[in-house]
């Protein structure tokens, strides 16, 4: 009985010793797992700047440049506000939102993802670049424009 008696501590230094690193991997997952959705989110959300962009150009009130820029800004805005770990998103460039015919319009949105997991999420975010998800899409305008 005497050898049972002094291992019995060892399970407990063990226990201990092997939670904290299993914790760490477990909240990582969980920050890669936010980020991954947001990195995904502000992909839709450039592609549908894009879209918004080129139907939006075809209505009399919000042609041009700047027409084209809000519509692709709503829409951005619209799709990010679900997640709530990305805290700005906005439209950095939209070319060729005006041109007819066959042009690429081009979208790039930028987005700022706040870490939340403690611990491993500043770890994971300093990885990334500090929380900034850049994703850009590209949609032929075919010349056709819409009326509302």
């Amino acid at each position: 009985m005497r050898g049972l008696s002094s291992s019995r501590g060892a399970i407990y230094v063990e226990y201990a010793v092997a939670i904290v690193p299993m914790f760490a991997l477990f909240w990582g997952l969980l920050q890669l797992n936010g980020l991954l959705l947001a990195d995904l989110v502000v992909r839709d959300a450039a592609q549908k700047a894009v879209r918004a962009a080129i139907v939006c150009d075809s209505d009399d009130g919000t042609s041009g440049e700047s027409g084209g820029m809000t519509c692709a800004q709503q829409a951005v805005e619209d799709t990010v506000k679900a997640v709530h770990s990305i805290t700005d998103a906005q439209v950095v460039s939209l070319e060729g939102a005006s041109s007819s015919g066959n042009q690429e319009v081009t979208a790039v949105v930028s987005a700022h993802y706040s870490c939340q997991v403690p611990l491993v999420g500043a770890l994971i975010c300093a990885a990334i670049g500090g929380g900034e998800l850049q994703r850009s899409a590209q949609m032929p305008n075919q010349g056709h424009y819409y009326k509302f």
